[in-house]
């Protein structure tokens, strides 16, 4: 289980160990210690193949899943807020096919961070929707994914995070 403290380079193991990347070929590259940015692959093999011999939507769409939403908790856990994340919606969008390996670089910026911590502290709940597109090695992008990240407060019960 992944922790506010828990580290990128922990994270990023974890989740190329976790059953539904490893046998779906989605291989984290390299999450950012500061939980600003990360990049993910997902690769076409014969485990992530559809019928049509191209790489399965529904693998990019898994990759798409939990990376703002990781990004944006850890960054604002790291300033000491104590929140519950999660992904609202996905709306996937696909352009070509997906015949190579596909990278996906996720990157959260400062107004989407000022936006939640302006939510988190007027109504203590907020949500973000950010893209991320699915790009070919020749940089042609197969898939464009809109992710919306929600983010509350959580309970009286859990304490803000000291010391970071």
């Amino acid at each position: 289980m992944i922790r506010d403290r828990t580290s990128a380079a922990k994270i990023r193991w974890m989740l190329n160990l976790w059953p539904p990347f490893f046998f779906q070929g989605i291989r984290v590259q390299h999450i950012d210690p500061a939980f600003q940015v990360a990049d993910v692959d997902v690769k076409r093999s014969i485990l992530t193949r559809n019928i049509m011999g191209t790489t399965f939507g529904g693998a990019m769409m898994a990759a798409a899943d939990p990376f703002f939403p990781i990004l944006y908790w850890r960054t604002l856990a790291n300033e000491g807020h104590s929140l519950d994340v999660w992904l609202r919606s996905q709306k996937a969008e696909f352009l070509v096919p997906a015949d190579q390996t596909v990278r996906m670089h996720f990157s959260v910026n400062s107004q989407q961070l000022d936006r939640a911590r302006e939510g988190i502290l007027g109504a203590g709940r907020v949500d973000l929707v950010d893209e991320v597109e699915a790009v070919l090695p020749g940089g042609k992008v197969a898939a464009r994914f809109r992710i919306t990240s929600s983010f509350r407060s959580r309970s009286s019960g859990s304490s803000p995070i000291e010391g970071r």
